[in-house]
């Protein structure tokens, strides 16, 4: 039996990320970084290990990597000026769509969530997020 890589393996993710979770937001999901005119608040989906790494198992050859999914506001148009409520609100909004992953045919993917993000604002930027590792193999 000839093992294959899974040289797709992080646009394959991605695609099965951002329709999981771009649904659940008003203002869309942007992988890797938003858009300059992007408006706030919107989340953004990254490779948080610079594309994760191959997962050998017996017979076939799958991929492991950690995703990280952030909400990010600022205070424009948000009620009180809380900022940080608000991209708290997205982040429980979205977060529950990573479990709602759909594998792309002749894949199982599973998904695991690994731990919150604390992070300090930026600009007047506030985020929150998390964490999961996305393991993809062939059927």
């Amino acid at each position: 039996m000839t093992v294959a890589a899974i040289y797709d393996s992080l646009p394959l993710v991605r695609y099965a990320v951002i329709a999981a979770l771009d649904p659940l937001t008003t203002r869309g999901v942007y992988w890797s970084e938003a858009k300059a005119t992007a408006v706030r608040p919107f989340v953004v989906v990254q490779s948080q290990d610079t594309g994760g790494i191959s997962t050998p198992r017996l017979g076939s050859l799958g991929w492991s990597g950690l995703i990280t999914v952030k909400a990010l506001a600022d205070a424009v148009g948000v009620p009180n000026g809380n900022a940080l409520a608000a991209a708290e609100a997205l982040f429980a909004a979205v977060a529950p769509g990573m479990d709602s992953l759909v594998a792309p045919v002749a894949y199982d993917l599973s998904v695991r969530f690994v731990r919150p993000l604390a992070l300090p604002p930026q600009d007047a930027v506030w985020q929150t997020g998390g964490i999961w590792e996305v393991t993809l193999e062939r059927e």
